[in-house]
């Protein structure tokens, strides 16, 4: 049987939390799925999982694009059983609320709101096919900020996109809490 499987996506550079999780997880004994945008940070986080005995996949995804993110699971699919799905996508978006642009609010949101939706569903959907194939847990993971519990000024969109993905991740759990995910 192949090693479970971990997905974080979001993983920037080395010295993020999405590599410290990459790195946690693999020392767990789970193949992790490296995911985010930019392939030479994603391939820096893989080298040092595999400098530390463990073992990683590099695989491009934008956290925003629905077929990117089935890819992402589709290929993990191949890899094992998936045991863990980790979202950390986000962004530090500053600005004041009457001086914002509403494609840099849509931005902010899309990133934290719709990638988090996208991922969870995907990962609920995998789960939920391979129904009781495998008593592996089921741990759905979304990083998240103290900006979604409060609005703090000048961060009004990173406010709203992580309250939103607060919101998301509640309602995913009281959804399919009872199947185990």
């Amino acid at each position: 049987m192949s090693a479970p499987i971990c997905i974080v996506q979001g993983v920037g550079p080395l010295a993020g939390l999405g590599a410290a999780l990459c790195r946690r997880f693999a020392r767990e004994g789970l193949h992790v799925v490296v995911a985010g945008r930019t392939a030479e940070k994603l391939d820096a986080v893989v080298a040092a999982i595999e400098a530390d005995g463990g073992t990683a996949t590099a695989q491009r995804a934008d956290a925003t694009s629905e077929a990117d993110t089935i890819a992402l699971f589709d290929a993990a699919a191949a890899l094992g059983p998936l045991e863990c799905a980790i979202y950390n996508a986000g962004n530090n978006t500053p600005g004041r609320i009457v001086e914002m642009e509403a494609d840099y609010f849509e931005h902010s949101w899309r990133l934290s709101g719709l990638g988090g939706f996208l991922f969870g569903r995907e990962a609920v959907r995998r789960w939920r096919a391979a129904g009781d194939a495998t008593d592996a847990p089921r741990s759905l993971l979304f990083t998240g900020a103290s900006a979604s519990l409060r609005g703090r000024p000048n961060f009004g969109a990173f406010n709203a996109a992580k309250g939103a993905l607060r919101n998301l991740a509640q309602a995913l759990a009281k959804e399919h809490g009872a199947e185990g995910i």
